[in-house]
């Protein structure tokens, strides 16, 4: 768990799933466990790789993705999203959401509302760093279009009215230019997408280099 929230976010997901079952595990956990493991001895070399640089000019970018009702349980959602600073990975996570969605769109922006959490402490980090340092507006990169509008759009329609009121804080950050949400990705450079759900091995190379800004 230490390395998958501290070290490792390419295996942030499957660490996920694995520990749902913890309280009622069968063999099958127990060789997804030994599979994670041998996965990290084999890779044991990679790591979050930082290049020297000046400080002043580094801004943050911001992906996140969410898979909706994957898990069949309860069918919630999963949230996946990651923070870059100076072209690597700074933060991440990979959990079940809270409360259950109604559509795609509904679950990318329950997801943004998550990683934004994590920015607005980030930021406040920035200024304690660097307090004479501006910060500037944010880009959050999302391939959903309809969670782009209702972050942009402060009026309710009946396709988004039931969203709880507690997850437009992002209009409030959209309207203070602390964030912009205004860049759709295609979903095969959305890289917070193997922080939702398993992924053909190509594809979840192109993540695991870029985000672990591996060589």
């Amino acid at each position: 768990m230490w390395l998958a929230t501290q070290t490792r976010p390419d295996i942030a997901n499957a660490v996920r799933a694995e520990v749902r079952y913890c309280a009622s595990r069968k063999m099958v956990h127990w060789k997804a466990a030994l599979g994670i493991l041998e996965y990290v001895r084999r890779t044991s070399w990679m790591g979050i790789t930082f290049e020297r640089g000046v400080v002043t000019g580094m801004s943050m970018q911001v992906f996140v993705d969410a898979d909706y009702a994957s898990k069949a349980a309860d069918r919630r959602s999963v949230s996946g999203g990651l923070v870059m600073c100076g072209g690597v990975c700074v933060t991440w996570f990979s959990r079940t959401q809270k409360c259950v969605t109604l559509s795609t769109t509904e679950a990318e922006y329950v997801a943004i509302a998550d990683v934004l959490k994590e920015v607005l402490f980030l930021r406040q980090v920035w200024h304690l760093m660097l307090q004479d340092a501006s910060m500037p507006c944010i880009p959050v990169f999302q391939d959903n279009q309809g969670a782009i509008q209702i972050a942009h759009n402060p009026i309710t329609n009946s396709n988004s009215k039931h969203i709880d009121v507690r997850h437009h804080f992002i209009r409030e950050l959209v309207e203070r230019k602390v964030i912009s949400i205004t860049h759709h990705v295609p979903t095969q450079f959305q890289h917070a997408d193997f922080l939702t759900k398993a992924i053909s091995k190509e594809s979840f190379a192109l993540h695991r280099d870029f985000v672990m800004n591996l060589q």
